[in-house]
């Protein structure tokens, strides 16, 4: 089943230009990180190595979580407009099945992204690699938030381009003034989902004991993803 929803998605991205824009978007981010960085500080002869990790967050890290998240809702949003989700009870194939193939392409989507697209950057230690993995696992868990939170405010794609730009604001925007607060104030912003990995990505950066932020982070998403998910069910029931 999920290899047909695969095929069933890739018709989608192909048919719709919006959502393949947005699938690469990354692309556009990765070269402006990548070259336009240095340039700057070359032209302005300015050192902005201690700003890498809060540039990488802002333009990768948490896109990487708004992509996945507002692609993945757009689509649904499309098969509900459809009518494929109604459909879909009538079929031997369980709603829980959907909703985790749904949930896993979030996951390994954002993942990959951040990944991919951080390890391109140029800006990256080589021994933050492996310690992305989990955070890009974390991240991916923001996307499915993002997603599900998109599906309980919009009703249709119109709605949902509306939503996405306004999460914009509060996952990619807010989570980076942490960085620039030494002080307790920082836990202010830990009810944005996305503060988790970008504090854990942060800390790990440092060569600090980044870990817990993964594991408080990872259940603080499990308890927002699990009402969302009952309400998504409930609104196809």
């Amino acid at each position: 089943m999920f290899a047909v929803f695969a095929r069933n998605d890739l018709r989608g991205v192909g048919r719709d230009s919006l959502l393949a824009g947005l699938l690469l978007a990354p692309l556009v981010w990765i070269a402006l990180v990548r070259f336009v960085t240095p340039m700057v500080a070359d032209s302005y002869d300015i050192d902005l190595t201690p700003y890498y990790p809060v540039i990488l967050t802002g333009f990768l890290l948490l896109t990487s979580a708004i992509v996945p998240g507002g692609l993945i809702a757009l689509l649904v949003l499309d098969e509900r407009d459809a009518g494929t989700l109604v459909a879909l009870k009538t079929t031997p194939v369980p709603l829980r099945t959907y909703i985790a193939y749904r949930a896993t392409i979030a996951v390994v989507l954002a993942t990959v992204f951040v990944v991919g697209t951080i390890s391109a950057s140029g800006l990256l230690p080589a021994d933050l690699i492996l310690p992305l993995i989990p955070i890009g696992v974390l991240t991916g868990l923001s996307a499915l938030v993002i997603c599900l939170t998109m599906l309980a405010f919009a009703h249709n794609k119109v709605e949902g381009i509306a939503v996405i730009r306004g999460l914009g604001i509060l996952v990619a925007g807010l989570p980076l003034i942490p960085f620039f607060l030494d002080s307790d104030w920082q836990l202010l912003f830990s009810l944005i989902p996305t503060y988790w990995p970008a504090k854990a990505f942060w800390v790990a950066w440092e060569h600090g004991t980044w870990w817990p932020y993964l594991t408080v982070g990872t259940v603080f998403h499990l308890l927002l993803t699990w009402p969302l998910c009952r309400l998504f069910t409930k609104g196809v029931s």
